[in-house]
Order: C-alpha cells, then sequence, then structure tokens
C-alpha cells in the first residue's frame, strides 16, 4: 500500500500539468547553476523541465541561437505545463518574436488556448507584451531564477508573494506604497479601476512600430529601468508620448529606476512628465531592478483607491 502511495504521488509530481518549463530566451548563464533551479522548482512541489543543451557557446550575446531559443519557448507556450519561469533577463528575447509572427495557424491557436503563467521582467518585457498583445495572456512580472535562487540578490518578502501567488495561495497583491505625483488630475470617486501592463521602459520603447507594439489604450501602463541616464528617461517618455503610446491611456505607474545616475533628476523627470500629460501619474517603490523586486501580475484587473488620503493598489491574481 505504501509504495502505491508513493507511485501516485510520483505520477502527479511528474504530469505534465505539475510541470514548469524552465527556459533561457535571453542572456545566457551558468551550466553549474541549473541544478540548484531544478531543486528550487521541487520544493515547489512542481517537476522542472530543461532542455537539453540549453546553454551553447556560440553565441558572443544570447544563451543560445535564435532558432534554439525561439522552439525552446515554443515548445514551452504549446505544451501542458502550468508555468514558464525564465532562468534571467539581459538581452534577446524580442529576437524571438518573428518566429512567433510565423508560426502556423494550429500552433498560433494552441498558444491562444493554453494560457500559462510566464514569469520574468526587464528583457522578457518584450514576451509579456506580445503575449498580452496577440493572446490576451496574463503574465507576472517577477523576479528570474537567477537573482532569485542562484544569487540570493532578492529580498525573501517579495520571494514569498511570488510563490503565494504561483501556488494560488492569496488572490490579489496589495500595493500600500503607491504615491501619486500632484499634477491636478484626481480620481473620479477616488478609484479607478483598469488593467496594468508594461514592464521596462527600454523594452516598452523598443516594441514601438513593431507587431507587439503595446496597446496601452484603457490601461494602467507601468514602467521601470535600470541604468538609464535621466534625460535619456526624459528623451524615451518624450518618445512615446510622441508615438502616441499614452493616448487613451488610464494611468501612468513609474516602479523604481535603479542606478540611473542622479535621483533627484529622476524624480525632476518624473514631475516634468506627470506635468505634460492630463492623466494620473504615480510611483510605487520595490518594482523592478532592486533588491525588492515585488512581483506584479499584468494584464489583470486593478484597483487603485484612495482611503484616508492613502492611495493603494490591488492586483488580482493571474487567471482568477
Amino acid at each position: 500500500m505504501h509504495s502505491f502511495i508513493l507511485y501516485l504521488l510520483c505520477l502527479l509530481l511528474t504530469s505534465p500539468a505539475n510541470q514548469v518549463d524552465i527556459i533561457a530566451p535571453s542572456s545566457k548563464g551558468k551550466e553549474s547553476d541549473l541544478p540548484t533551479i531544478r531543486e528550487y522548482v521541487k520544493t515547489l512541489d512542481f517537476n522542472p523541465h530543461i532542455s537539453e543543451k540549453i546553454y551553447s557557446n556560440d553565441n558572443p550575446f544570447y544563451s543560445n541561437s535564435d532558432e534554439f531559443r525561439a522552439n525552446d519557448l515554443v515548445n514551452a507556450l504549446t505544451d501542458d505545463s502550468k508555468i514558464i519561469w525564465c532562468i534571467r533577463g539581459g538581452e534577446g528575447a524580442s529576437r524571438l518574436i518573428p518566429y512567433l509572427e510565423k508560426l502556423p495557424n494550429d500552433k498560433k491557436e494552441r498558444i491562444a488556448q493554453n494560457k500559462k503563467i510566464l514569469i520574468g521582467y526587464s528583457d522578457i518585457t518584450a514576451l509579456h507584451i506580445y503575449l498580452q498583445v496577440q493572446y490576451d495572456w496574463q503574465t507576472l512580472h517577477g523576479g528570474t531564477m537567477l537573482e532569485m535562487i542562484v544569487n540570493n540578490s532578492v529580498a525573501e518578502t517579495s520571494i514569498e508573494k511570488l510563490k503565494e501567488l504561483i501556488l494560488k495561495q492569496r488572490n490579489s497583491i496589495r500595493f500600500d506604497n503607491l504615491k501619486m505625483i500632484d499634477n491636478g488630475v484626481r480620481l473620479k470617486n477616488g478609484k479607478l479601476e483598469s488593467k496594468i501592463i508594461g514592464g521596462n521602459m527600454t523594452l516598452v520603447e523598443n516594441s514601438i512600430g513593431t507587431a507587439w507594439q503595446i496597446n496601452a489604450k484603457n490601461k494602467i501602463l507601468f514602467l521601470e529601468d535600470i541604468k538609464v541616464y535621466p534625460y535619456s528617461i526624459e528623451r524615451s517618455l518624450d518618445h512615446l508620448k510622441q508615438a502616441h503610446i499614452f493616448d487613451g491611456v488610464d494611468a501612468v505607474i513609474f516602479g523604481d529606476f535603479v542606478n540611473c545616475y542622479n535621483d533627484n533628476l529622476v524624480e525632476i523627470v518624473k514631475e516634468r512628465f506627470a506635468k505634460s500629460v492630463n492623466f494620473p501619474v504615480f510611483t510605487i517603490k520595490g518594482v523592478g531592478h532592486g533588491h525588492t523586486n515585488d512581483p506584479l501580475p499584468l494584464n489583470t484587473h486593478t484597483i487603485i483607491s484612495i482611503q484616508d488620503e492613502k492611495e493603494f493598489m490591488d492586483v488580482q491574481q493571474l487567471y482568477k
């Protein structure tokens, strides 16, 4: 009887429905880190799947060739796993989108019907946006395996919140450090209901003119970045404005802008932007490239409210 129970448990843990696809669509990690990543996923009672030869030394910038990374991504998008978790960001994810665009219709239909959780941020923003624009997926802007598990460079509180979301132990996540930049615009009845999209500002800007150009109309647009000079932040915001990305937006939220050389000038840029637009603009701490990197569900129901002169944001669980 005992062996039969163990057999059933083994079947459960190794079933495709309990699988986490671990992919490297951007920059390269280390082969020596993969066992640590596998063991961590097992502690969550998931079955980790990592493709053989996920890393190649033949490419100077990315984890592998475009073809390999694209095939690995397509397999993850179309199989029966529950979660796709990126090992790291960096660069190169947007190069995979032309491959996704050329997929046969049956594969595209499979992706449309096979919605699951994609976890990552930074360069992974390109995949978040594409899956939202083309297939209306809900995805998770959150820590990558490299930072969370290997480098231990993410706050434990952020890791716990992410775990609670993917294990369905919470219905929503509340952000109580939201602050409005005063530009004279007020929330109607002290409340805004919408969906939040976006991610890394550089990748959001890179989407302009592509098949995956972000559509922020009637949405809350979230932006964060790292190692960008303040004047360059303003230039990117000007570009987004002139490209009509902010047309019809419900609000903009600035996340963390980390190591951007002059924090005071970054704040000035945000304030100048807020005063130039006619929609609410907020800042939020602890979402982006910092030590605290709380998970942010994207393309899900979001409520911004003002209670006792304090702003809150409640973001609903994925696929609830």
